[in-house]
């Protein structure tokens, strides 16, 4: 999946040229003659194919780069280059991470492990710190995901300090790996490398091994896992066997779906090229196993441990319907269901293959030179079986995501989004196959231009690849820095020098449950230890969280409030300490100031289903509303209350309103029956203990519904301008802290 940059021509001179006056692509282009020349020394013609799946006399060390050869150099340097990159993005690009908030539980996972925890204390984290993607087995608190790469994170932060090293070391072990593929495939040096270089320049790998998500990872360790099974087969070495067991079986502690399907996809090329005894294709799987079993063992006791059943993964455990297949499909038991159908998997898949060309090197020319490279492969000979597994491969992860409902709800990342791009795992595949088509077609190139020309028109290619890939990054860049731009403005709000003990209330404009959602970037240790912790924006229930947490301070964070909610591009944003104000009585007052121009308006105070309403006079003389109104109301925990909606009379809440929201508003319109209104309105969560004494958590948030805008609906937004409400005790002094 990423394309190539030059293809040189076999070479007349055999002068030894050092590797640093050449061009890494040049580079590759000698290679490229060296391998053509070895095969018609061998065999006869460079396109001859290359014979029975047998042990070359030098073995498997023929197909490994000696470090300061041309070839164990270049992929020491797209090695290198990949980790840099990588390094380099997550601390530009991505420094707050790619928006998406599934990488929080990752760091979440990673982050539980380095405290010795598999499993949350669910009475510690619900309701207000409940983290995004988790699941509940016996008050115990779970992510979604497997601990494999949660771990290798969490080794990175023990032997370095940070998270960031363990995603630069995933990709440079891609490049590495896709390398030993095509050079187990091919036994050839220029395809090998020439691959290597694809995927190093693939903007899908370039963008997703800054991440700390466990696409990348587990398609570099399948990648290994699928080389060391070729050479395993092959030569009957053990050492391969087992060590493409313990890959595969490292890659199924990430993503098992993955390890599955590569592992199936494999064995019926494993089986024709492997041995015909079927005891000694038991003794490969065998060793195989061995590697492997360790791996599975770990699946399984995490598994029973955290979702009660070896059995049950915690993607099943957290909600039955997130799985394959069509119908209702659902990401967490509180989100709403997704109508899966075939139509939209149809559609998902013609989107992901349009989109696939742009996430490659060269874009669609790579797909020229895969397609190229497998057909000359099938027709012309060379390792027909090869090109075959690498297309059986692609197809097959492509055709098993169709019927991933996931794969749907990417569709607006498919582009210049992030996806998730579920079909990863084909990127080495497919980056192999237009290696060998480049390398082919390079090769049918007759040898007699001389060595400037053909190097110019490498060059020529090489570039033309890189502007393809080039034009391409602008609009995936551009989607990112706005995430940045969001991610700033929100971090911009919170005070840098902002002291704990605290806790900050996140309100986005679409309510959620769940902490880092969708700011995933405001985390919290496992252990709720940090000075500073986020808690998700209940409602009503927010009180309460000021209630048990007494010796932290309250804020409020609303990332998205507007500043004037007529105009769409108003500044947004606001960060506000909150208090507690609690008595037997609660005293509301209320200043209202109306528009120009409205003869009709009203306050109104509601809890639950009780709404007390007082109609706000017109001024005579202009057929307007009176420009500043002012209205108390006094709300008690006792039992009975006083006539409803007189002025200053109590407004009781009943015992059975343990938490509530209390809702003071202001409707103004030109027309009598109040359509097309102006609302504004203070949400304020109020609580009743059971001896009577209330609590009410202020400020309130401000709402605001606008005459033919927002679709009616109610946006956040500052409405002190227009609707001031002081909140007080009705018997003694408020308490200005949160005990």
């Amino acid at each position: 999946m990423s394309p190539a940059t030059v293809h040189p021509m076999r070479q007349v001179s055999t002068d030894p040229v050092p590797i640093a006056q050449l061009p890494l692509v040049h580079g590759i282009g000698v290679l490229a003659d060296q391998a053509g020349r070895e095969r018609l020394d061998q065999q006869g013609s460079p396109g001859a194919p290359l014979g029975p799946a047998v042990p070359s006399p030098q073995g498997w060390a023929q197909r490994l780069p000696v470090f300061g050869s041309r070839s164990g150099l270049a992929l020491f340097v797209l090695g290198a280059f990949s980790f840099t990159v990588s390094l380099l993005l997550q601390a530009t690009l991505f420094r707050h991470g790619s928006g998406d908030a599934d990488e929080a539980a990752y760091v979440l996972q990673a982050r539980m492990l380095l405290h010795g925890r598999l499993t949350l204390d669910q009475n510690l984290v619900d309701p207000f710190f409940r983290p995004w993607l988790t699941g509940v087995h016996n008050g115990r608190v779970f992510t979604k995901y497997l601990p494999g790469w949660p771990a290798m994170l969490a080794v990175s932060q023990l032997l370095f300090g940070t998270m960031a090293v363990a995603p630069a070391l995933a990709a440079t072990a891609w490049v590495v790996a896709t390398y030993r593929l095509a050079r187990e495939l091919f036994d050839d040096v220029a395809t090998a490398l020439t691959a290597a270089l694809f995927l190093a320049l693939s903007p899908l790998t370039l963008l997703h091994t800054a991440l700390p998500m466990a696409y990348a990872f587990t398609s570099a360790v399948l990648t290994g896992a699928m080389a060391a099974l070729l050479r395993g087969t092959r030569t009957g070495a053990r050492s391969s066997l087992v060590a493409a067991g313990v890959a595969l079986g490292l890659a199924a502690t990430a993503r098992p779906f993955d390890a599955a399907l590569v592992a199936t996809l494999c064995f019926p090329f494993l089986l024709a090229r492997g041995p015909r005894s079927p005891l000694l294709l038991l003794r490969h799987a065998a060793w195989v196993s061995i590697g492997a079993a360790p791996f599975i063992v770990t699946i399984m006791v995490f598994c029973r441990y955290v979702t009660g059943s070896v059995r049950i993964l915690p993607l099943a455990a957290s909600d039955p319907l997130d799985r394959f297949g069509f119908g209702a499909r659902r990401i967490l038991p509180s989100e709403p269901t997704f109508a899966f159908t075939r139509r939209l998997a149809g559609e998902a898949f013609r989107a992901t293959l349009d989109a696939a060309p742009g996430w490659l090197f060269g874009g669609t020319a790579l797909v020229v030179l895969a397609g190229f490279g497998l057909l000359t492969g099938l027709a012309l000979g060379g390792r027909r079986a090869g090109h075959l597994l690498l297309a059986v491969t692609v197809l097959g992860v492509f055709a098993a995501y169709f019927f991933w409902w996931g794969s749907a709800m990417a569709l607006p990342g498919l582009v210049a989004g992030l996806g998730p791009h579920y079909h990863m795992t084909a990127l080495s595949p497919a980056v192999i196959l237009a290696a060998s088509g480049a390398c082919r077609l390079w090769r049918a190139v007759p040898g007699r231009f001389p060595r400037a020309a053909r190097t110019a028109v490498a060059a020529g290619c090489g570039l033309a690849l890189a502007a393809v890939t080039a034009a391409g990054l602008p609009a995936k860049v551009n989607v990112q820095r706005y995430v940045n731009a969001v991610d700033g403005q929100v971090l911009g709000l919170i005070p840098k020098n902002l002291a704990g003990p605290a806790v900050v209330i996140v309100a986005p404009p679409t309510p959620s449950r769940y902490t880092q959602v969708p700011y995933h970037f405001l985390r919290n240790d496992p252990e709720l230890s940090d000075g500073v912790l986020y808690a998700a924006d209940l409602g009503a229930a927010d009180v309460r969280l000021a209630e048990t947490m007494p010796g932290r301070r309250l804020y409020q964070l609303r990332p998205d409030e507007m500043i004037e909610a007529e105009n769409p591009w108003s500044t947004r944003g606001s960060f506000t300490e909150l208090h507690l104000v609690d008595g037997s009585k609660i005293k509301f007052r209320v200043s209202a100031v109306l528009p120009e121009k409205v003869p009709y308006a009203s306050v109104y105070l509601r809890v639950g289903d009780r709404t007390v309403t007082r109609p706000l006079p017109a001024t005579p003389a202009t057929g307007s509303a009176a420009s500043s109104q002012a209205v108390t109301w006094t709300l008690t925990g006792a039992a009975t209350a006083g006539a409803a909606g007189t002025a200053g009379v109590d407004v009781s809440l009943a015992a059975a309103d343990l938490a509530d929201e209390l809702v003071v508003g202001l409707v103004a319109s030109d027309r009598p029956d109040m359509a097309r209104a102006w609302r504004w309105e203070d949400r304020i969560p109020v609580a009743r203990h059971p001896d009577g004494r209330l609590v009410a958590l202020t400020p309130g948030q401000g709402w605001r519904q606008v005459p033919g805008q927002y679709g009616e609906g109610w946006v956040q937004a500052a409405i002190t301008a227009a609707l001031s409400i002081a909140v007080e005790p009705g018997d003694r002094v408020p308490s200005d802290g949160l005990g």
